[in-house]
């Protein structure tokens, strides 16, 4: 089955609450831009090293590519830091590698570009690593051993100096890293306080609407129920001594009819009030839009029932959250198919930098879980081919979808 994806034909109504003063991680261009001319910076480091074409040139520029190949490893790695530092020391061991073969190449040509691989390091290492005493640490013995390697490699003294551009690096972008990850934790904690007002103003309008339900209980169902037992007793009086085939009797049949239906409408209004609605289709464009994702509808999403529409909602809104909390200014796609069965697909690309300690405990995708089995479906959430991450929800559709 081929499903068309609807276009958008209106805004969807903006969200109660938006998170002021704190702007939008929108860093993908710029990250993908940097990404592309990466390789670049390599080739031409490596071209700077092989020319003049000697043998010790040539061997330099494989070192500075191997180098190259080390930084990409550890860049790509998207393992998030734990207590532990695995990732922390890997990352740190591989741009450590990347240096080495740096100050080999530059010892082989010292006339050559070898030794940017070494600032090329520093910088990544304060980006991509946490641990503080990892990245001074890299940059102590780094700085110190360019210094003393390309002083020797020139016969100069001021080749000494050299070295103290390491350190400079891995400060400025340590200090850089950090903001971000401050950024992007107050984001976060700013996002879940709009979320928390919304679900207060949800439960006071809840409550409220149960107040309304009891008034109209009382008003209207006690009043009508009174209403119809005295024309019950009116008619009875009437017919009597009319006869049951008088207009009058006829009009008091009326007006009881009229109010048995106005209390089967006043009870059907009640429990209308006591429900509360389930998430529309709308909802849930508001919902992504409030978290700068794009959304991909193909098929009808409001016919499927209340529970699966829930669902469906509470699974984008954990996943769009979870994004927003490990994968800051990373672009997020909420892909829904309602066709056969129902997948809601939320991914998002590796990091375009590593975040801080995860601060959940995986309780949120549990719930979510059970949410899917409730509804007779799965839910699967990991990596993806391409390192970024993945949520899906399949539900069949096969006797659930209503007429």
């Amino acid at each position: 089955m081929t499903a068309t994806t609807t276009g958008r034909r209106e805004p969807p109504p903006r969200s109660a609450f938006t998170t002021a003063g704190v702007p939008r991680g929108d860093h993908g261009s710029r990250a993908r831009l940097g990404e592309g001319l990466r390789p670049l910076m390599w080739l031409g480091l490596a071209a700077g090293t092989v020319w003049p074409l000697t043998a010790g040139s040539l061997v330099g520029a494989v070192l500075v590519l191997s180098g190259a190949a080390c930084a990409v490893a550890a860049a790509r790695d998207p393992r998030i830091t734990t207590e532990a530092a695995e990732g922390d020391r890997w990352r740190t061991t591989m741009l450590a590698l990347c240096g080495l073969a740096g100050l080999v190449a530059t010892a082989l040509v010292p006339v050559g570009a070898a030794y940017a691989s070494l600032f090329v390091a520093a910088g990544l290492v304060g980006r991509i690593v946490l641990d503080r005493r990892l990245v001074w640490g890299f940059a102590a013995v780094f700085g110190v051993a360019l210094s003393i390697v390309f002083a020797l490699a020139v016969g100069s003294p001021w080749g000494l100096f050299l070295g103290l551009v390491v350190p400079v690096v891995a400060s400025q972008t340590l200090n850089r890293a950090r903001l971000h990850r401050e950024h992007a934790r107050v984001v976060a904690l700013l996002a879940e306080r709009d979320a928390l007002r919304e679900a207060e103003l949800a439960g006071a309008a809840a409550q409220e609407r149960a107040r309304i339900a009891r008034d109209l209980h009382d008003v209207l169902a006690h009043s009508l129920s009174g209403l119809s037992l005295h024309l019950q007793a009116i008619r009875a009086v009437l017919a009597k001594r009319l006869g049951p085939d008088d207009a009058v009797v006829a009009s008091v049949d009326t007006a009881a009819d009229l109010a048995r239906s106005g209390l089967a409408e006043a009870k059907q209004a009640v429990a209308t009030l006591r429900e509360t609605p389930a998430p529309t289709t709308a909802d849930l464009w508001t919902l992504v839009d409030g978290h700068g994702a794009a959304l991909e509808l193909a098929g009808d999403l409001d016919p499927v029932g209340d529970r699966l529409r829930e669902t469906v909602y509470a699974t984008t809104r954990e996943a769009l959250t979870n994004a927003a909390r490990h994968a800051s200014g990373a672009p997020v796609t909420v892909a829904v198919e309602v066709g056969d069965d129902l997948v809601l697909t939320v991914t998002n690309p590796r990091p375009l930098r590593t975040s801080g300690p995860s601060e959940g405990g995986g309780n949120g995708l549990v719930g979510l879980r059970e949410r899917a089995a409730l509804v007779g479906g799965t839910l699967a959430a990991g990596p993806d081919d391409d390192g970024g991450w993945r949520v899906t929800l399949r539900v069949p559709l096969a006797q659930r979808v209503a007429g």
